[in-house]
Parts: structure tokens; sequence; C-alpha cells
């Protein structure tokens, strides 16, 4: 099946299918590594298969049959009357792929997939409903928007606002080139206007450039999607088409490579029900190995009072933190528009 797919779209796609890929080996090694564990026999009878595997090769090259030398048929006959009265799949070994007919490749032989068409609603869903402004780059950060003036309230009087912020953009340029090799977890704050929500945009749309699969979101409209999903879980009778939409919104959440969350503290005071939904949700993102990047203006130490102990236990011990200070760049920028104005 031919189609036309743009550059950008292609590389997304082709990340999402190398994403299904890992995830299904991975899950292929631990199911074997647990059943070489209950089963050591099992994996004798593996290691012999490879020995006479080669044993086999060497034989055709050489023209010459050891006395000793396993019979390949043999072994893989007795491995299977192994696995069949353990009641294992004879084919334990092979990773289960969403996708049987493309290996979760996206392709097979005269063209893509069908199973490309789910993923691209998935794909175009998350660019319709959650990406940060695409003029928040690299490229469009100006330095010079933050003062270059040391002031002892800021980084304790050694660095200005603009050094400081100098060095936390290559920070960032650094996350966005060695995201594949490295996917960190990170928590940028400080007070408004200090470019944490412009610098984490760098990111996003630098990876999203990049093919990588993310979603941005505010930190409250994520605690109202929460309690939205609580609410259609404690109904008698849920709208089928709300539900379905709750159920397709936090499957992208949870699963998409990078998600971004702006400005948590904002909505603090507000649904205390959902703590416990975004704990699971960093717990399953750390433990799937997913990255989460997210800004606010609550320092660590303040997030156990204003959320919950544990949810500043999972930031503090698992995300890198990166302060911002300095005066609010957004006021400075509009109050010199206002003036310019006047003038």
């Amino acid at each position: 099946m031919m189609r036309n797919i743009d550059q950008q779209t292609k590389k997304r796609l082709n990340r999402y299918y190398e994403l299904l890929r890992q995830k299904a080996e991975r899950i292929r090694d631990q199911k074997v590594n647990s059943i070489h564990q209950a089963y050591p026999e099992i994996k004798e009878l593996e290691n012999k298969r490879i020995q006479a595997g080669i044993a086999q090769v060497r034989n055709k090259i050489s023209g010459f049959v050891g006395q000793n030398t396993l019979d390949l048929a043999e072994v893989d006959q007795e491995l299977k009357s192994v696995l069949i009265a353990k009641n294992i799949p004879l084919d334990y070994s092979e990773p289960d792929y969403n996708c049987d007919i493309c290996r979760d490749s996206g392709w097979i032989a005269d063209g893509y997939c069908s199973c490309v068409d789910r993923v691209l609603i998935e794909i175009n869903q998350q660019t319709n409903l959650y990406l940060p402004a695409s003029d928040q780059t690299f490229a469009n950060f100006d330095l010079n928007l933050f003062s270059n003036r040391k002031n002892p309230v800021f980084f304790q009087g050694q660095l200005s606002p603009r050094e400081a912020m100098r060095g936390l953009r290559t920070i960032a340029k650094r996350y966005a080139e060695n995201f594949r090799d490295n996917p960190e977890n990170l928590y940028m704050f400080g007070t408004t206007g200090t470019g944490k929500t412009f610098l984490m945009s760098c990111i996003a749309n630098e990876l999203s450039n990049l093919g990588v699969n993310l979603v941005f979101i505010k930190a409250v409209k994520l605690f109202e999607l929460m309690a939205q999903r609580r609410t259609l879980l404690n109904s008698y009778s849920p709208d089928p088409e709300e539900q379905d939409f709750i159920n397709r919104t936090f499957e992208l959440i949870n699963n998409t490579e990078l998600l971004c969350i702006d400005d948590i503290g904002l909505e603090a005071k507000g649904l205390l029900n959902t703590y416990s939904d975004l704990i699971v949700l960093l717990d399953d993102r750390y433990n799937a190995k997913l990255p989460v990047i997210m800004t606010g203006n609550l320092k660590p130490s303040e997030l156990g009072e204003d959320y919950d102990e544990r949810i500043q236990s999972r930031i503090t011990g698992n995300f890198q933190l990166l302060m911002f200070e300095g005066p609010d760049v957004r006021t400075q920028t509009a109050k010199g528009r206002i003036e310019q104005d006047a003038d």
C-alpha cells in the first residue's frame, strides 16, 4: 500500500515503530530470563542448540563430522519435548509484536503495512492536540531579553540572569542532542517569566523535528483530564464518546516517547484527589524508561508542602533539577512595548 507521507511524519512514524520493536524485544528478554531462571534445563538445551548449530556449519565447511558432534535435530526435538511438558510456547523466545504482519516495522513488501493507518491517527491526534508553539525554538531564543547585571537576589550574585540562561540553554541543547542515548527526566523550576516554558518548548520542537513523538500539556489541563477520568470511572452510565476520548488521550499521555508538563504548581490547591494519578503516571513512565520534563514555580523543597511528599521524592530522586532565577522577562518585555507605543 503506497501513500504520500511528508518527511516530518515519516521520521515520527519510523521512530514510533522503532520504539514498539524495542519494547517488544525488552519484554521478550524479560520473559526468556524468567523462564531460564525457573527451568535451567531449558537454558542448557538452548546453549547445546547453539553449539550444535555452530558444529553443523563447521562440518559443512570441513566435510568432516566429529564423533562427539551434537546432532541439531536431536537437540531441537529434546528442547521441544521439554517446552511442551512445561506448557511453554515453542516460540517463547520470539518477541510478541503488536502487528504480526510487519513485525512492528510498518512496512511490508509492497509498501506500508495496514497498521500504519492506526498509527498515523495517533500521531496526527498528538500533533493537533498537544504540541508547543512552533516558533519557540533554539533559533528564536534571544539571550538579550535577560538582564546582564548581577544581582544578589538572583543566583547569589554570582551569575547574571543572561549568563545563567546561556548555561541552561546549553544544557537544554545537549539534552536534545543526547535524547535517544540518554533520555533523562528534567524539572525546571523558578518564578514566573524566567524562561522555563520557552526552553522546554525549544527542546520539544527540536526533538519533534527529529521524529520524536511527544505530548506537551499544561499541568492544569492534565489534572482536569485526570479528574474527568475519575468522574467517568465512578459514573453509573458514562457517555461512551467522552469515555473513548479520555481513554485515547491517556493512552497517548502514558505511552508517548516524551511527556512535557508545563506549570506544575499553579493548580496545587485544586484537584487534590488526582495527586495519586500523577504518582502512578510518573511511576509507570519511570519504569518504562519514558522521560518526563516538567516546569513549575515550586522549589523541590516546596513540592511536599503544596503537593504530596511522594511526588516530591519522585521528582527530587528521579529528575535532573534546573533552577531559573531573574526578573519576569514577560513583564519587562510588555512594559517595553507599552513605553515604545507611548513614545
